[in-house]
């Protein structure tokens, strides 16, 4: 919107005036949620197209800069959640005005943008208002309220600035955090000592899809030649340390989960190694973190489970749809997809079966 912008913070709306001149057929008001994934509960925020500027509260704060107005609800406090709800769009909508921007927040988290400072001072060089909070009227001549992604964790060169790709936003990552330049090496290859190992991020769930053998696979991967790495991040990890951990390895490895979307910390031909729980959802693996390793220049190794390793088996048995015909259950919709194969179950990775993939990953790295 260009022209008369006047936010109200104290009851979320914005006013807007066009420009003199400007044709409007009629008043109109819409009301909608800031943030980019509307299907999920957020605070809204009311926009009023007006004709004059009779109707509309008065300035107590100018700015010469546009303003941005967003949402930190919905699933956002989950990692994927964060970047493709909010970091990716946010950077694609801000980026092009080189920090000339005001950010304005509904359900405003504290912790979000602690977290996620170095991010946010980059793509503006203003205080960021929390609307919830807020009992100014702020006036600008440019606004935008809400965001816009492109797909789920992607972006589409053919919308985005200056033909900008996952790849490069991977590089700009790097550079926020202070990892070395994209074109370095993977660890294993610039690591001098002659009793080097690569090193392999074993992610660990707490809840759902969790591993029940976790110990036996960590034999198995140390037994494979690699310098094992255990975590599990916290929503409120420090990703200026963390990120750097995450450069530090040559393999990111975990059941199909939020926690995977730290591969955006990981070096060019660096290794996602991807375990896709049972169900028939391998095309939804590739969809949400697959696809976007590969055009992020990394290597990805898929390791579907089969029924024996699901704790779904024990639970329903052979003679359930759930075990014996998923796409029966996942041809429900939706709810029923994600009721059994992302909130029920966890894993217990036949480490024998599995073995294959950490002697390939292993090849692919002494390539």
């Amino acid at each position: 919107m260009t022209g008369d912008v006047r936010i109200d913070g104290n009851i979320s709306t914005v006013y807007f005036v066009p420009p003199p001149n400007t044709f409007v057929p009629k008043q109109q008001e819409w009301t909608f949620s800031p943030q980019s994934r509307r299907i999920i509960q957020t605070k809204n925020v009311t926009v009023k197209h007006l004709h004059n500027l009779q109707d509309v509260p008065t300035c107590t704060i100018k700015s010469n800069v546009p303003a941005m107005v967003f949402s930190l609800g919905g699933l956002v406090g989950n990692i994927w959640h964060d970047f493709s709800d909010v970091i990716i769009p946010l950077f694609l909508a801000s980026k092009p005005l080189n920090g000339e921007v005001q950010f304005l927040i509904r359900d405003f988290f504290p912790w979000f943008v602690e977290k996620y400072t170095l991010i946010l001072k980059d793509l503006s060089n203003y205080d960021i208002v929390n609307l919830d909070k807020d009992k100014e009227v702020r006036c600008y001549g440019h606004a935008t309220v809400g965001l816009l992604n492109h797909r789920d964790l992607g972006i589409h060169p053919d919308r985005a600035f200056d033909r900008f790709d996952l790849f490069r936003f991977r590089i700009y990552m790097r550079e926020i955090y202070s990892l070395p330049p994209f074109w370095v090496d993977l660890p294993y290859k610039v690591d001098p000592r002659p009793s080097k190992k690569p090193r392999l991020m074993l992610v660990l769930r707490a809840g759902i899809r969790k591993f029940l053998n976790a110990e036996e696979v960590q034999e198995m991967i140390k037994k494979n030649g690699f310098e094992l790495m255990v975590v599990e991040p916290k929503k409120n990890v420090n990703l200026t340390e963390f990120s750097k951990l995450v450069d530090s390895c040559d393999v990111l490895m975990g059941v199909h989960g939020a926690a995977l979307t730290n591969f955006f910390f990981l070096r060019t031909n660096a290794i996602m190694i991807q375990i896709i729980p049972y169900g028939h959802i391998d095309n939804f693996a590739f969809w949400y973190y697959g696809s976007q390793a590969l055009e992020m220049k990394l290597r990805k190794i898929d390791y579907t489970i089969i029924p024996e390793e699901s704790s779904l088996l024990e639970k329903y048995g052979w003679d359930h749809p759930v075990i014996k015909d998923p796409d029966s259950v996942n041809a429900r919709g939706f709810e029923d997809r994600m009721k059994y194969y992302w909130y029920e179950q966890d894993v217990r990775l036949n480490v024998t079966r599995f073995e294959p993939v950490l002697v390939k990953a292993l090849q692919l790295l002494k390539q």
